[in-house]
């Protein structure tokens, strides 16, 4: 995943995302994921924590939904959580791997 210093920001917050629906193709090897951007000709290699959220963002999901799960899988404070979860959505926007629901 590209890095980014950062987050996504307070409107990524209670946004709904989740994978963009085309042209993304991606293995799990052990506990990590190689994802290839087939629009983009790009690989992205996410680690362990990465490949959990990428899971979780097949379906509709939030920021704070993923940190949730970080929180429940490696016992991060829920502040921690949120920081790593918002650097790697803004990685996943940067890179246009990622749709958002409109908000209602």
């Amino acid at each position: 995943m590209p890095s980014s210093s950062g987050a996504a920001g307070p409107a990524m917050s209670d946004r709904s995302v989740r994978l963009r629906s085309s042209d993304l193709a991606w293995r799990q090897t052990g506990d990590e994921i190689v994802v290839l951007d087939l629009a983009a000709s790009v690989f992205h290699a996410l680690n362990a924590s990465g490949a959990l959220l990428w899971e979780r963002l097949t379906g509709w999901t939030t920021a704070g939904e993923l940190a949730r799960k970080l929180v429940s899988r490696y016992r991060l404070s829920a502040a921690v959580a949120a920081r790593d979860v918002a650097r790697f959505l803004k990685a996943c926007v940067d890179a246009g791997l990622l749709d958002t629901r409109p908000e209602a």
